[in-house]
């Protein structure tokens, strides 16, 4: 990441943390994937359900399918835990990804709680051991002047649930058309949802306005609003967290002792 890993923190993160993502964002944006790999323990776990193995082939997928994404990332929060570090990390990627409907620019963000570990062979290096998605969003944008949509969504809901979905549009229905669908995909690792086959119908009011079922059973989803005019196409995504927790953890607390 140009200018480095940055520091959102009041107590300053330990080195060995910061060296760690830094190495991560610049081998990612040389798309050195055995730089990536080479901060992830042998024992990695995503909760997700991906090993060390699935992480790296799902690197390599997202980078085939967005051949020029850039990162850039911050530490939100961290604290010690006996000899590990849990720490909150968002970041940023910016990109382009090609489909069967045309060439989309791309911008995604993700909020991951993650847990490192001193590396056995070297003490004075950390190695990721644990990652849980907190937050997932990306945004996908074709044309001259595609809508400018806002999506509110919960982050997280209980199996069965009903939740309300709002994708609302700020330019006015009287200057062109609008089209709009929402389709739901699961969560995967070959990364942001495709832009494939969207049921699109004409949108009477400015935006789509939902109540929808939950899936009954704990897992995480892709919630997908696609909105279209006459100059250009929205695809708005949001993770969707079927859990019975009600609400996300909050950020970590201020470094405790270890």
């Amino acid at each position: 990441m140009e200018g480095g890993i940055q520091r959102q923190v009041l107590n300053p993160p330990p080195k060995a943390l910061i060296d760690l993502l830094n190495q991560q964002i610049e081998a990612a944006n040389r798309r050195d994937l055995a730089g990536v790999m080479a901060t992830y323990s042998p024992e990695f776990r995503h909760r997700d359900g991906l090993d060390r193995e699935g992480v790296e082939r799902a690197i390599q997928a997202l980078w085939d399918n967005h051949p020029d994404l850039t990162y850039s990332a911050q530490i939100e929060s961290w604290r010690q835990v006996g000899p590990d570090i849990i720490a909150d990390v968002s970041s940023q990627l910016r990109g382009s990804q090609a489909s069967v409907r045309g060439s989309f620019q791309v911008e995604a963000s993700t909020l991951v709680r993650n847990r490192y570990r001193p590396d056995p062979a070297n003490p004075e290096q950390l190695l990721l051991i644990d990652q849980e998605v907190l937050r997932e969003a990306s945004t996908l944008t074709s044309g001259s002047a595609p809508p400018t949509v806002t999506l509110n969504l919960p982050d997280v809901v209980k199996p069965g649930s009903t939740y309300s979905l709002q994708a609302i549009v700020a330019e006015p229905l009287t200057r062109s058309l609008l089209l709009g669908a929402v389709t739901e995909q699961p969560i995967t690792p070959s990364g942001y949802p495709a832009v494939t086959s969207f049921p699109l119908e004409p949108l009477q009011a400015g935006g789509i306005f939902r109540q929808a079922d939950a899936p009954k059973e704990p897992g995480a989803e892709w919630i997908s609003v696609m909105l279209v005019n006459q100059t250009g196409v929205t695809l708005e995504s949001r993770r969707l967290t079927v859990s019975d927790r009600l609400a996300l953890e909050g950020s970590l607390a201020a470094p405790a002792s270890p």
